[in-house]
């Protein structure tokens, strides 16, 4: 294993009902907060936003409001956001949503102390010194950034899109009640459990150690937890446990914990699934249900008893070869996503073939920005894409 430190700051409230401590964690930094989420008329017919706001009004404090948040954020919409933080000041960020809805309040909470281009934080020109306190309260778990201190928005204006980290922009709370999750559309609920493995996955299929059962188990089990869950909710998609249990599943998903110890470890699969997003404004849930097949297809040669291992332990395939378990498991994969309701190739998502052509030069800079450069070459990211037909 590689020596590592790991820094879980983040306090999480879970529960059914816990939403109704917004308030009261909100009240611990101010008397005034800036509420970040999406669609004002949707976050109110889902009753979200009452919940919140009945908390916030109970504890005294005061709530300035910056709704139509995308579901890829833009930094277009965010600096409108920024301009609001800086006019009203907010003692605290309370971000009402899922990852979008919490990247966009962590890229407005770095920015609103920032006198530069808000973009020069995201794009590393800028060191990231403060960050508002932030509150990120969860309606749709997938992302793990209500535990993390990343933060990836879209710049429609330079056709870019791209994640930044800073320990700062871990929220200080994440209030997780499963009960927001209630009225999640099933194929929204797909996206994100899609969303979910491909964040287990990346790290499995990343790393380079020989053996790292604790990591690679962790992997295995987290994906077939997920897997059950959507089983569950496919037949009811109320059901309150299979609820629960995906949203702890993502929040530890991606949040630091489970990497520990493995090193450097590649991202083929959000490398790739950026640009998807990028130029087509895919849903990020269904642009990783396209790339992960494809990942697994690029690497069956290099990584073979990996994805063996993943194919037996998480699919039940009971191929004694390696190389023929591995393709059972890609199958088995793909016919999952089929099951839920994801994409798994360019086409099912929307996305015309000859788009590779410009995808391909975006991938490669998403690698190089990523510090992964060494690893892509134009011809290998072609060639990636060429797997997502």
């Amino acid at each position: 294993m590689y020596g590592f430190e790991f820094d879980m700051t983040t306090k999480a409230v879970f529960g059914e009902g816990s939403v109704a401590k917004v308030g009261e964690l909100a009240a611990g930094f101010g008397k005034k907060a800036l509420l970040v989420s999406y669609d004002e008329d949707f976050v109110k017919k889902m009753g979200f936003y009452q919940k919140v706001a009945e908390s916030c009004k109970a504890a005294g404090v005061t709530l300035v409001c910056a709704f139509g948040v995308k579901s890829n954020p833009t930094v277009e919409h965010a600096l409108g956001v920024i301009a609001l933080a800086k006019k009203e000041k907010p003692d605290v960020i309370i971000a009402l949503g899922g990852g979008s809805a919490i990247d966009e309040a962590k890229f407005v909470g770095v920015a609103a102390g920032y006198a530069g281009d808000p973009w020069d934080l995201a794009s590393g020109k800028a060191p990231i010194t403060e960050c508002l306190p932030l509150i990120a309260v969860v309606t749709i778990p997938a992302t793990s950034s209500e535990l993390n201190g990343t933060s990836v928005m879209s710049y429609e204006k330079i056709q870019r899109k791209d994640g930044f980290v800073s320990g700062l922009m871990r929220p200080k709370y994440a209030v997780l009640d499963p009960e927001l999750t209630y009225t999640i559309p099933i194929k929204q609920t797909a996206y994100s459990a899609a969303d979910i493995v491909s964040h287990l996955l990346e790290a499995y299929l990343g790393h380079g150690l020989d053996w790292a059962p604790f990591q690679d188990h962790y992997c295995q089990a987290s994906i077939r937890t997920i897997m059950e869950c959507m089983d569950r909710l496919l037949k009811d998609p109320k059901d309150k446990e299979a609820r629960a249990q995906m949203m702890w599943t993502a929040s530890y998903a991606w949040n630091g914990f489970y990497p520990c110890g493995l090193g450097p470890c590649d991202a083929t699969i959000h490398i790739l699934g950026h640009s998807l997003s990028n130029f087509y404004d895919t849903p990020h849930g269904a642009a990783m249900s396209v790339t992960i097949p494809a990942t697994m297809r690029y690497f069956l040669g290099s990584k073979t008893k990996k994805l063996a291992e993943i194919a037996r332990e998480v699919f039940a395939v009971h191929e004694a070869d390696d190389q023929a378990a591995a393709k059972a498991g890609i199958a088995a994969f793909v016919a999952w996503c089929k099951k839920i309701g994801t994409p798994t190739t360019l086409a099912e998502a929307g996305i015309p073939a000859d788009s590779i052509a410009k995808m391909a030069p975006d991938a490669l800079k998403t690698a190089q920005a990523w510090g992964l450069g060494e690893l892509y070459t134009l011809d290998s990211c072609t060639k990636m894409f060429e797997l997502c037909k």
